[in-house]
């Protein structure tokens, strides 16, 4: 048992060194906060997307050809509601509107809601329409035609995550944006009410026409996890960043254990402390180093990312062709915060307490010459 005498000289000489330690605690923390930013981000984005899917219907269905997204029509929705567990099917608007003047896409949704000559935006859309002073009237330009729509109003700002590039236009109106024809539908919703038949649903529609893609929702949002766990490849550059700065850490924290510390591990034995003192010694110590630059890093990347909604990491997740200025949910995964914990505070007291042991077990007349 490790005594309370035992712990304040270890503290007292942790703070003596505490010019040595400096160095590993900056290191520390800037690992742990490049990890827990990403943790951060990420889990916030895909809890988001993930709580507005499931209010989404329970099957999605977009046609394919050549690669490419295609329309369907009238008869896709007549034959899917034929399909046993279908309580209802319809079919929506849904795409992109190239913004020449901008050199960027708007998605456009839609909504029946909406008068033919009015439209809702969101935040995004709103800042690249009034850089070119569309404040109240936007014009679409077509193959056929100028078609003006008033902007009637802008999304709220706690939806901004999925309608920041959105408008909202009417049916009709979106279709002679978008160029379709009436009763052309690029995607079509399916209603499932018994969640046992949504996959057997989605797999029926698959059967029935080959040449679609059915997502249940928990396809969707499997998406999106797999979308946000390795965004871009951004992660990997960052995750390996972070190990880099991990590596000099440890690389610094073995040259002070058989450096200038080597010494001081050969004087403590020599009056008379045992090798499990000297380890506790170094585990006191470390372990103090390590869990404060832990915590001060968590710390760190949770006012990073939940008080000033992450500059720079933000556009890495959510994409740079129109800035958004989301304010991320706070989310935080203890499961992923205590892993991370593991594999960067065991690893680096590793790293101390091995080459310590080492030398407090050598012969102790050659570590004092």
């Amino acid at each position: 048992m490790v005594s309370k005498n035992f712990i304040d000289y270890a503290i007292k000489l942790l703070y003596k060194d505490r010019a040595d330690h400096a160095f590993s605690f900056i290191i520390f923390t800037f690992i742990v906060f490049i990890l827990s930013s990403v943790l951060f981000i990420s889990s916030s984005i895909q809890n988001d997307l993930s709580l507005s899917i499931q209010n989404s219907p329970s099957v999605v269905v977009e046609a394919v050809r050549a690669g490419k997204k295609d329309t369907m029509h009238d008869g896709y929705i007549y034959d899917i509601k034929r399909i046993n567990g279908v309580s209802d099917a319809w079919g929506v608007v849904d795409g992109y509107y190239y913004f020449g003047q901008k050199r960027i896409w708007f998605h456009i949704i839609g909504l029946d809601e909406l008068d033919e000559n009015e439209m809702i935006i969101g935040e995004g859309v709103k800042r690249e329409m009034a850089e070119l002073y569309y404040e109240d009237v936007f014009n679409f330009l077509t193959e056929h035609a100028l078609i003006p729509i008033k902007i009637n109003k802008i999304a709220s700002h706690s939806s901004n995550i999925i309608t920041n590039d959105v408008i909202y236009l009417n049916p009709t109106t979106a279709r002679a944006v978008l160029s379709l024809e009436e009763g052309e539908y690029t995607k079509i919703y399916v209603d499932v009410p018994n969640e046992n038949e949504i996959s057997q649903v989605a797999l029926s529609i698959s059967n029935l026409y080959p040449n679609t893609q059915a997502l249940s929702m928990e396809d969707r949002i499997s998406d999106i996890r797999h979308l946000y766990y390795y965004k871009g490849g951004i992660f990997m550059v960052i995750y390996s960043a972070a190990m880099i700065s991990f590596f000099i850490l440890l690389k610094n924290q073995i040259s002070l254990a058989y450096g200038s510390k080597k010494r001081e591990i050969a004087i403590l034995r020599s009056i008379g402390y045992a090798i499990k003192d000297i380890i506790a010694l170094k585990f006191i110590q470390n372990f103090t180093v390590a869990t404060s630059a832990f915590l001060l890093g968590v710390a760190l990347a949770y006012i990073y990312i939940f008080i000033f909604n992450a500059p720079l990491l933000r556009n890495v997740f959510l994409g740079l062709e129109i800035e958004n200025s989301v304010t991320f949910t706070p989310i935080v995964d203890f499961n992923m915060l205590f892993l991370i914990f593991l594999f960067s505070v065991i690893p680096f007291l590793a790293f101390v307490i091995i080459p310590s042991w080492r030398i407090a077990i050598a012969d102790m007349s050659e570590a004092v010459k």
